[in-house]
């Protein structure tokens, strides 16, 4: 490997970080979440308001927080617990997916077409 090659390397991988900053900074603001059991809306949530949901999986019951505008599983009924670990969401292209509960917990954006990376 030349120099040149090494020069290039750091050049692409400057590049490809500076690209993806303005997709971090654009995300949209949303205040709206939305939990379905079985592909099923069963519950809508305003996320300026703090407070505990509970709604029932497949499995068991699930635990909801909102927090600071943001939302996370705090207990569930799964092997491994994946989606209680996954800890606090406030990004509308992060779902959290509880599968062996077919629970899934999605941030609506206040204009769909922000949910777009590319704009």
């Amino acid at each position: 490997m030349t120099k040149a090659d090494k020069v290039l390397i750091v050049v692409m991988m400057i590049a490809s970080i500076l690209l993806f900053i303005p997709i971090l900074n654009n995300a949209p603001a949303s205040n709206t979440a939305v939990v379905t059991v079985k592909n099923e809306e069963v519950l809508r949530i305003d996320l300026s308001q703090d407070e505990e949901y509970e709604v029932d999986g497949t499995n068991g019951k699930v635990h909801i927080e909102v927090k600071d505008n943001q939302i996370r599983v705090t207990q569930e009924n799964s092997p491994q617990h994946i989606c209680s670990k996954q800890g606090f969401v406030s990004d509308p292209n992060v779902p959290i997916v509880c599968l062996p509960n077919d629970t899934v917990v999605t941030i609506e954006a206040d204009n769909p077409q922000e949910d777009l990376l590319i704009q």
